[in-house]
């Protein structure tokens, strides 16, 4: 599996050649121009009530992309929830990405500080934040509309509504995209010829931009992404930046806590299943650590007994000083602790360093007591 997504992406970048690939490319496109029509259907049947919105009994925030893959929606969200929470009852809700095992939905992951779930259950991106976090409602639906009913039951009185921007059917008041800063569109279509989930015209609906992963381009890159964005939504609150906050490295079976320089000029293997791995390898290299061996897994990957063996043989091979991983994978590798033991096993926590975060916030918090949903 892990060729063959290797090999469409080499299509869909143009990196692969030959007769066949561009014959794969040629009927990617013609899919894609279906696709493309479809979205704009569906969107339009929205619009005009032949499919109904619903509307929560709360505000609620959308947190979304109009890619495939990683753009830091986790981050953000975890951002968000951080700023609002003393003047809000915040319920997380999430599809559950990364979950392997069904759920009556919707499905109370955690409330106040009772955890009800496993990775398992919750998916691995809403069980991160539900760990670092009490005082807050996390909650796996499918269908968000539903989720919102059980958040009221729970006391909520502000929904964040993870992974939102192509979920039409539920009325929110306030759309945050982010876009990743290297790779903002892709190769400029939809899928399957491109990662768009949709035509560039959607990003009309988005209130609020955050570019992310922004050190990785310089200023004028930036000044001439933000005018795109600007060109693309003319009447969106704000276009802002954000770049990746190294934190800490912590430890995987124990959750020792060692401060970021710990990764100085020490050989690491790394492993991860995200959808920017990427990113991952220029965090570690940013944090001096000299990365000896790399394992991209794909992402939200749930991983099972044979897998942490296989990886420890690796890491015995390659002789490096440590083993370092994502948060997001680390929470499916709780329950291996005891097959971890004292090995120096480590995942590197991350946030996000938001450029005028003050005003983005008054921006929010504007929309929230507006009531105005949309």
């Amino acid at each position: 599996m892990d060729y063959l997504r290797k090999y469409i992406e080499n299509i869909i970048s143009g990196r692969e050649r030959g007769f066949l690939a561009a014959l794969s490319r040629s009927i990617l496109f013609l899919l894609s121009v279906l696709y493309s029509k479809l979205a704009k259907l569906r969107f339009v049947l929205y619009q005009n009530n032949f499919l109904k919105k619903k509307e929560a009994g709360m505000p609620v925030i959308s947190i979304g992309n109009i890619t495939t893959g990683g753009t830091g929606k986790t981050p953000f969200t975890s951002f968000l929830a951080s700023q609002l929470k003393d003047k809000h009852k915040i319920a997380i809700i999430s599809r559950g990405y990364g979950a392997s095992k069904e759920v009556d939905e919707p499905f109370l992951i955690k409330a106040e500080s009772d955890l009800y779930a496993s990775a398992a259950e919750a998916g691995d991106e809403l069980f991160m934040l539900a760990r670092n976090y009490d005082n807050l409602i996390f909650i796996r639906s499918a269908n968000r509309y539903q989720g919102t009913k059980l958040a009221e039951a729970e006391g909520a009185d502000l929904i964040l509504l993870d992974d939102g921007f192509q979920h039409y059917q539920l009325k929110r008041n306030l759309d945050v995209v982010l876009i990743d800063a290297e790779n903002p569109f892709s190769n400029n279509r939809v899928l399957p010829a491109g990662l768009m989930r949709e035509p560039f015209t959607a990003l009309k609906r988005a209130d609020l931009f955050l570019i992310n992963r922004s050190e990785n381009i310089d200023f004028n890159r930036l000044k001439e992404l933000k005018k795109s964005l600007t060109t693309l939504s003319p009447t969106n609150k704000g276009i802002f930046s954000a770049a990746t906050k190294l934190e800490s490295c912590i430890s995987v079976a124990g959750q020792k806590k060692e401060e970021l320089d710990f990764l100085k000029e020490k050989k690491v293997f790394a492993f991860s299943g995200i959808g920017s791995p990427d990113a991952f390898k220029k965090s570690i290299e940013a944090a001096g650590g000299e990365l000896v061996s790399y394992r991209v897994f794909k992402d939200h990957y749930n991983y099972q007994k044979e897998d942490l063996l296989t990886l420890l043989d690796q890491y015995s091979a390659s002789q490096a000083d440590l083993i370092l991983t994502t948060e997001k994978d680390a929470v499916k590798l709780f329950d291996f602790e005891r097959m971890i033991g004292d090995l120096p096993f480590y995942y590197l926590k991350i946030s996000l360093a938001i450029e005028n975060k003050d005003e983005l916030m008054d921006i929010v918090r504007a929309k929230i007591k507006s009531g105005r949903a949309k």
